[in-house]
């Protein structure tokens, strides 16, 4: 697999988790580190001829982060913002480092799975296989 097509794969797939801790984090996308984030994110895909992918990569996650986040509540294995968020939080002093940090230590949580529709997004950006040279002519390199 061509580099370019790692960073096709690799984009959607941080578009994908983007949106998910976004919508399961509650967090507003007008926030500035939100904004510019996927911001970044929509113009590098633009660059790699992505953007619609992307765009949908990003919405599927938000959607099913906002699902899980009310499934976590209802379940009780989250609380709702208003009461896990510190008094500073509340007050609207959220500082960009802070989500930063707290998207960076939730990626690296076993929380996020692709679903199916953004891995078939993702098989289908590659080249098919039949478009490649045979076997044969390529045991030579």
């Amino acid at each position: 697999m061509s580099d370019e097509m790692n960073k096709k794969r690799n984009l959607i797939k941080e578009a994908y988790r983007f949106g998910y801790f976004v919508g399961y984090k509650g967090h507003t996308e007008w926030i500035s580190w939100i904004s510019k984030k996927k911001a970044r994110i929509y113009s590098l895909a633009e660059e790699l001829g992505i953007l619609e992918e992307v765009k949908m990569a990003y919405e599927e996650g938000l959607k099913d982060g906002k699902a899980k986040r009310m499934k976590d509540i209802s379940l009780g294995l989250l609380t709702s913002s208003s009461e896990d968020m510190p008094e500073r939080r509340e007050r609207n002093e959220v500082l960009e480092n802070d989500l930063e940090e707290e998207f960076s230590e939730f990626l690296i949580t076993p929380k996020i799975v692709e679903p199916p529709k953004i891995l078939a997004v993702m098989k289908s950006i590659e080249t098919p296989k039949m478009l490649s040279l045979p076997k044969i002519l390529n045991k030579g390199d």
